[in-house]
């Protein structure tokens, strides 16, 4: 008993690390954007994206901002629905749409173990995952321009204009005013991100996710993959690098030919997906916009990333 809190209380703190800076720094750029008037200079790089899903251009900024952390970006639309800048259904599409930048910098880890292990091959599976990345972002783009109404250009404007008028206040007195200011979405983010990352914490030691894997282990029938490959995905279920690691032993060898391991490696992914989702639905998205809006959000965002991956799987196999 002593071991299984031991070890249950270490993860936590390792999660509740990993997760709680990142929310108080998005928070906190927000209220600093906010405090300086610089929402508009922010947000022009994006600004063709959220015009076209019906988006205000404060969803702009946490889109900007998922480049650099996806849980600080998440952050701040939770903190700019909470302020009632924009409404809980713009949240839910900024947030869907967040996760692509999160898939484009993802190069910074998949692509140093892909392409010394798998070469060309892997460099198409990578670009095949940021193509998938990118149909997800249009189709939920154009979900946010049928679901939501236009914003409206004058209140934009004068929006824009006010913050234009807007003296920007000495560096000092701003950083001030944007801690004053954080405190408020903070308190709120963080009690319900602590008790629900314990919760994760408790059920990862408990093996709930284990148990989870093997049971999707079992639906690789249902995909075009040959025999071989499964040692491909059981290893996916333990790391990404596993899995290239068997992917690439087996390419080397000739037992799979590069279609096959991309394919093996798609369905792998797809399987993989669910088990990554509810431990990052728990870490992040429970923690950050409340269990019920984090699930929402979650189950759209996984459920269209598979949807789409299915259709690439079934397209390749076809093509083969």
């Amino acid at each position: 008993m002593n071991a299984f809190l031991q070890e249950t209380a270490l993860l936590a703190l390792d999660l509740l690390i990993r997760t709680i800076p990142m929310m108080v720094a998005g928070v906190f750029a927000a209220e600093l954007i906010l405090a300086f008037n610089a929402t508009d200079r922010i947000s022009r790089l994006s600004r063709p994206l959220t015009r076209f899903s019906n988006l205000h251009h404060e969803c702009g900024i946490s889109f900007m901002m998922a480049f650099i952390s996806p849980k600080a970006a998440n952050a701040m639309l939770a903190k700019y629905q909470r302020d009632g800048m924009i409404t809980h259904r713009e949240m839910v599409i900024a947030a869907l749409m967040n996760s692509f930048p999160n898939v484009v910098m993802h190069w910074r880890y998949l692509l140093p173990v892909y392409i010394p292990l798998l070469g060309l091959t892997g460099l198409v599976y990578f670009a095949i995952l940021v193509v998938v990345g990118i149909i997800k972002t249009g189709i939920v783009m154009v979900a946010g321009r049928r679901i939501l109404p236009p914003p409206g250009e004058k209140e934009e404007e004068e929006k824009e204009e006010m913050n234009g008028a807007k003296q920007r206040p000495p560096w000092r007195d701003g950083v001030r005013s944007a801690i004053a200011s954080s405190w408020g979405s903070l308190s709120h983010i963080l009690a319900i991100s602590v008790p629900t990352i314990i919760i994760v914490a408790v059920l990862i030691t408990l093996g709930f996710f284990d148990i989870v894997a093997d049971v999707m282990q079992g639906f690789g029938a249902w995909f075009p993959v040959p025999p071989a490959g499964f040692a491909i995905i059981a290893a996916q279920f333990g790391s990404f690098i596993a899995g290239a690691s068997v992917a690439s032993t087996l390419l080397a060898a000739g037992t799979l030919t590069p279609q096959e391991i991309v394919i093996t490696l798609l369905v792998g992914n797809i399987l993989t997906s669910v088990t990554r989702g509810i431990r990052f639905y728990g870490s992040s998205y429970a923690a950050i916009f409340g269990p019920r809006t984090g699930a929402e959000i979650q189950i759209l965002s996984t459920g269209l990333r598979v949807a789409i991956m299915i259709v690439v799987v079934a397209v390749l196999a076809f093509l083969g």
